[in-house]
């Protein structure tokens, strides 16, 4: 039940970054509602479940966007990988963890797609690293501040 709870949420964060996504634009900056939610699922699960299920959700971003075929397959399924082996050395109920966790996992998620990006060339790596890399981890890691507080709230007034 949980891991169709875990797809459902990907293919929500999906749904709104391909669609919706446009309207939160700042400065041409943009959240990565769908790295957001595989961060969130990779600290819940652990790595073998966030893998698999950030190969699929970059896959599904791949065939909707094909010019690179299996490139966000390949770095979402490293992102699942790496937080969630990581989680259990790291106080991921923290606030200020799961905030600086997002800004680096975008950074270094960022980093990696623009290396093997064919669209760019390798003296561009970084200015877009530094252009709209740190200003993506920043909006993302504001935003999942933002639904982490707001989601310890609720659990705090409302406990199931």
């Amino acid at each position: 039940m949980q891991v169709v709870r875990h797809i459902l949420l990907l293919l929500v964060a999906f749904v709104l970054q391909t669609t919706w996504g446009y309207a939160f634009d700042i400065l041409e900056l943009r959240p990565d509602l769908i790295l957001l939610a595989l961060v969130y699922v990779a600290l819940r699960v652990g790595p073998f479940e966030a893998t698999i299920l950030g190969f699929g959700i970059g896959l599904l971003q791949d065939a909707y966007m094909p010019q690179n075929l299996g490139l966000n397959a390949l770095v979402k399924s490293v992102v699942g990988f790496g937080v969630g082996y990581g989680r259990t050395g790291i106080m991921a109920d923290d606030l200020q963890v799961q905030t600086f966790l997002i800004f680096g996992v975008v950074l270094v998620h960022d980093l990696v797609y623009y290396l093997a990006y064919s669209g760019l060339g390798l003296a561009d790596v970084p200015f877009f690293w530094l252009r709209y890399g740190v200003g993506r981890a920043l909006y993302t890691s504001l935003i999942g501040c933002g639904l982490a507080y707001a989601w310890g709230l609720r659990r705090r007034l409302l406990p199931i």
